[in-house]
């Protein structure tokens, strides 16, 4: 079993590698400081005292970011990478700045690249917090995004994906001794996302519902929602001043978000417009791809995602896009 698991992760790695390789496009903003040196697959960000971004690396060697909040009494971790080769050495980088327990890991989304790691972080003694439609998504539904018909190994992979141990759809605080954390169920990504807010840093985690200036992957989305999702993003308490901390792309600013914001709505308006004149199916993509490259074609993974993002989002306003399903719960 073990070699079909790391024999999963090495197809898994060529497989989403367009995706993965996003990470190599970012940059570090004014008030937060880059930590570690390129030796590791992912850097390490001070955002705030006690609250780090780990920022997915030039060779998408983590195939996400991720990040964690020291608290009085213990740590809080958002998502764990794809590869748990990663998941380690972040674990290893956490401990070089406080002993004390690794008690949470919340999970933005169900996606293998967030949750890849989960497994490592129960074994250091936490418990994996989730959306509620994550348990009983992420050892069926990944299967899809690896095309129709995933690999054995790649199939052994996904079906030994550690599953939540509290999963939620409504809001939930975190106590780390005094350090109150937030977690909140939003709308849009994949319909099972969460994002992580922590108020004395003025940091939001974000997950994939906010992509830095990197084509998003919106397979699962409901982009209608996500924009609006996006934009009470920016006029929220502190929006101003508030570092957000994106799955994909470096750590990001009001600016940035309103920028994602802006390529969702292009999306989708080129589109529709392009429905409109009757066109669908790949004459829709091949018609509408030249100007939307005009609009965002200098976005990281954009020869890859793009295409793909016309052609779902024609299918959702056609009503035949296919999203995972809550099961009765």
């Amino acid at each position: 079993m073990r070699r079909a698991i790391i024999a999963g992760i090495t197809l898994a790695r060529q497989l989403w590698r367009p995706a993965l390789l996003a990470g190599a496009f970012f940059a570090t903003p004014a008030g937060a400081t880059a930590l570690e040196p390129a030796a590791d697959p992912f850097t390490l960000t001070l955002i705030a005292p006690g609250v780090y971004a780990a920022i997915d690396g030039p060779e998408g060697r983590s195939g996400s970011n991720a990040g964690f909040v020291i608290g009085g009494d213990g740590v809080l971790v958002i998502d764990s990478f794809f590869d748990p080769e990663a998941t380690k050495l972040l674990i290893a980088d956490i401990r070089k700045l406080t002993p004390k327990p690794i008690r949470y890991v919340v999970n933005t989304h169900y996606h293998a690249d967030h949750v890849g790691g989960d497994a490592v972080f129960r074994a250091a003694g936490a418990i994996i917090i989730a959306h509620r439609n994550v348990r009983g998504w992420i050892r069926t539904e990944n299967l899809h995004l690896f095309g129709a018909h995933p690999s054995p190994a790649l199939e052994a992979m996904v079906k030994s994906l550690a599953l939540p141990d509290v999963t939620t759809d409504q809001d939930l605080t975190i106590w780390l001794g005094t350090r109150k954390i937030l977690i909140q169920p939003v709308l849009g990504h994949t319909g099972g996302d969460l994002i992580v807010t922590v108020p004395d840093a003025t940091a939001v985690f974000c997950g994939d519902i906010l992509w830095r200036h990197v084509s998003p992957n919106i397979i699962d989305g409901d982009v209608a929602r996500w924009i609006r999702t996006v934009a009470g993003m920016q006029h929220a308490k502190n929006a101003s001043t508030t570092t957000f901390v994106p799955g994909h792309g470096g750590v990001a600013t009001l600016s940035d978000v309103a920028d994602f914001q802006l390529y969702l709505a292009d999306l989708r308006s080129l589109v529709s417009r392009a429905r409109d004149r009757g066109l669908s199916g790949k004459v829709l993509v091949d018609a509408t791809l030249p100007e939307f490259a005009q609009q965002h074609g200098d976005w990281a993974a954009f020869a890859h995602f793009a295409p793909l993002e016309l052609g779902y989002m024609d299918d959702e306003l056609a009503g035949q896009k296919r999203r995972p399903q809550p099961e009765g719960q």
